[in-house]
């Protein structure tokens, strides 16, 4: 049988003065294999040579993706200091956080009604920005406190563990006659920055005060006391 790989303008091509009804018919025998070109040879059908994909070694593929040790340690040092970049930023709001509560807490007669709002709604704005991921504070949480021999202190809710750095004085304005809270006197305070150390590691600790009623719940006068079920006086 011949070949049926010719097109049927090439098959048309090679009966030129042929009528067109009697090509059709020869292209039909021709499909069959029943058709022999009579004289000359049948035109080959042209050949369409596939060029070899490149072989690509799988070691070869596999080290491409991998990445080079080089790589990995660039990766991890731009990591380690975007995290120490965050952490300055974080460092640096809860900075201006106090900043500006200890001048409104002190000198509040000094700024217009304007500036007062708007120093407290730039607090609100900071206090956010931030607030330790997932932390809730309820009036029944427990506290501890830790007074170093100076201002600095370490307010902890135990509860949740997560603590705030605090000053003698904003602890006094604030939660001086509070119960159901531990307080414990340190003669340095080295604890106080080994406890901070340990809890900033696990994203436990904010370098700010908390803002209270809402990070910090804890009773203030007689009346949040009996709210909470208890008496004036108990430790």
């Amino acid at each position: 049988m011949m070949s049926t790989n010719l097109t049927y303008n090439k098959f048309r091509s090679a009966h030129k003065g042929t009528p067109q009804k009697e090509i059709s018919q020869l292209w039909k025998k021709y499909k069959s294999g029943e058709y022999s070109f009579p004289k000359t040879e049948a035109p080959k059908a042209k050949e369409v040579k596939e060029t070899p994909k490149p072989k690509v070694d799988a070691k070869e593929s596999t080290e491409k993706k991998k990445p080079t040790k080089k790589a990995e340690k660039k990766a991890v040092k731009k990591a380690a200091k975007a995290a120490k970049k965050a952490a300055a930023s974080i460092e640096d709001m809860c900075k201006e956080f106090d900043r500006i509560r200890e001048r409104m807490d002190k000198m509040p007669f000094r700024y217009s009604k304007e500036a007062l709002a708007a120093g407290k709604a730039r607090m609100t704005e900071l206090a956010k920005l931030t607030a330790p991921a997932g932390y809730k504070c309820s009036p029944t949480d427990s506290w501890k406190i830790w007074f170093g021999p100076t201002s600095l202190c370490l307010l902890i809710n135990t509860t949740n563990m997560m603590g705030f750095r605090v000053t003698r004085g904003w602890w006094q304005k604030n939660y001086q006659t509070t119960v159901y809270v531990d307080r414990e006197l340190l003669p340095n305070n080295d604890l106080i920055k080994a406890q901070v150390t340990k809890l900033a590691r696990s994203g436990q600790y904010v370098p700010r005060t908390p803002i209270v009623g809402v990070e910090c719940k804890l009773p203030r006068d007689v009346k949040d006391i009996q709210m909470r079920g208890g008496q004036a006086g108990d430790y």
